[in-house]
């Protein structure tokens, strides 16, 4: 058994927590940090957090999405990709 091993759902819903993490301590930081650079140090640290979170969780949908509609043509295993993790598809043909 693969102890990285990650399932779609899995996937997105670590995208998702990771999102709202990162959001959070935005919040945080601007409400406790007091030095200025800190305080921007950190927006920009959980800034590239949240984008990077939000464009890989974009694109684990899209690649869902495809494989959603090359499966009604006997596409039966493909792969996908979340933060360097392979995520491996499979499809049953009819």
């Amino acid at each position: 058994m693969d102890l990285f091993s990650l399932d779609s759902e899995t996937a997105k819903n670590i995208g998702l927590g990771t999102l709202a993490g990162s959001i959070i301590g935005l919040l945080l930081v601007l409400k406790f940090v007091k030095s200025l650079v800190s305080k921007l140090l950190l927006l920009v640290i959980f800034g590239a957090i949240t984008y990077l979170s939000f464009t890989q969780r974009d694109a684990l949908s899209v690649c869902l999405a495809k494989f959603e509609a090359a499966s009604t043509n006997n596409i039966v295993e493909t792969s996908c990709s979340f933060f360097g993790q392979d995520i491996s598809l499979k499809g049953l043909s009819e």
